[in-house]
C-alpha cells in the first residue's frame, strides 16, 4: 500500500515523531539548563528538533519543501552547539551560509531540481567571500562585488532555465 510504512500508516509515524520530538525538546532544554548555560537553547533547539520532525515527513511523504526547510532547521541548531562549545561565535554568519548551502545541495540531489543545485553552487561562492573577508583577507568592496556577481549569475541562470 502507498500510504504505509512497514504496515504502519505514514499519518500515524508522523504524529509519533511528533511526539518525541517534543519530549525530547522539553528535555533537552532540562539538561542544558541544569548542566549549562547556554543563551537561547531553547530556540536552537526547537529548531533542531522540529527540523528532525519535517526530515521524517519529507522522507515519509517525498516533499522537497519539507526536505529543504527540515534540513535547514536541523542544522541552524546543530551548528550553533558547535559553535557555542568551539567557542566561534564569530564565525555563526558562515555556519548560516553552510546550513542553506547544504539545504540546497541536497533538495537537489534527492529531488532533481537544477534550480537548487545553483543556488548551492552560489552560496558556496558566498561563503567563501564571507569567510575571506572575516579573515580580514580580502576588503568589504571585493566582497560586495564579489557578493555582486554571484547574484548576477545566478539571476541570469534562473532566468534561462528551463
Amino acid at each position: 500500500m502507498n500510504g504505509r510504512f512497514l504496515k504502519i500508516k505514514k499519518t500515524t509515524l508522523l504524529k509519533l515523531s511528533f511526539i518525541i520530538n517534543i519530549i525530547l525538546f522539553i528535555f533537552s532544554n532540562i539538561v542544558f539548563n541544569i548542566f549549562y548555560y547556554i543563551p537561547n537553547i531553547w530556540f536552537y533547539s526547537f529548531c533542531f528538533f522540529i527540523g528532525n520532525y519535517l526530515l521524517i515527513k519529507s522522507i515519509l511523504f517525498k516533499l522537497d519543501s519539507a526536505c529543504y526547510f527540515g534540513i535547514l532547521l536541523f542544522l541552524l541548531g546543530t551548528f550553533y552547539l558547535l559553535v557555542f562549545f568551539n567557542n566561534t561565535l564569530v564565525f555563526y554568519p558562515i555556519y548560516i551560509c553552510l546550513a542553506f548551502l547544504c539545504a540546497s545541495f541536497f533538495t537537489f540531489y534527492f529531488y532533481k531540481q537544477s534550480f537548487q543545485f545553483f543556488l548551492a553552487i552560489s552560496l558556496f561562492f558566498v561563503m567563501m567571500g564571507a569567510l575571506l573577508y572575516m579573515l580580514n583577507l580580502i576588503s568589504l568592496l571585493f566582497f560586495l562585488a564579489i557578493l555582486c556577481v554571484i547574484v548576477l549569475l545566478l539571476l541570469v541562470r534562473y532566468l534561462t532555465l528551463k
